[in-house]
């Protein structure tokens, strides 16, 4: 293997890292209705996102569009590099259930916040019953 390649490996470990704290970060500040820091973590996250993009673009360089990185970690004889992928995976899967967590609360206030304003500011149009029974807009 070469020590370009298990470099990048190393960097995508610290970058993937890096993104799973500034999403256990951005958890803390939706609990805690933070809005002016969760567009900074927000901004943070991009830019975190787009250096991941970069190593990876530089991993797939070096290794070639032929082998997959699972391929090649397995056959490598270095236990560092593979413990380094272990923990990568786990990044991974961590990122993918923070991230959800994430989008969920948020997706949670937005609609508390529409109903809040449509029971302080209702419609101002005149319901009228259907066929159903139902009031329609």
């Amino acid at each position: 293997m070469s020590p370009e390649l298990k470099v990048v490996i190393y960097q995508e470990k610290t970058i993937l890292k890096k993104l799973l704290e500034l999403l256990d970060e951005q958890h803390e500040l939706i609990i805690n209705k933070d809005i002016m820091k969760i567009d900074k973590i927000a901004q943070e996250l991009d830019s975190t996102a787009k250096e991941l993009a970069t190593t990876e673009i530089k991993r797939r360089s070096i290794m070639g569009s032929e082998s997959s990185i699972k391929e090649t970690i397995e056959n490598c004889n270095d236990e560092n590099i593979k413990q380094a992928y272990i923990e990568i995976k786990n990044h991974l899967k961590m990122i993918e259930i923070q991230k959800e967590s994430n989008d969920l609360l948020i997706k949670q206030r937005l609609f508390f916040t529409k109903k809040m304003i449509n029971c302080i500011k209702p419609g101002k149009g005149i319901g009228t019953y259907n066929a159903y029974g139902q009031v329609g807009k």
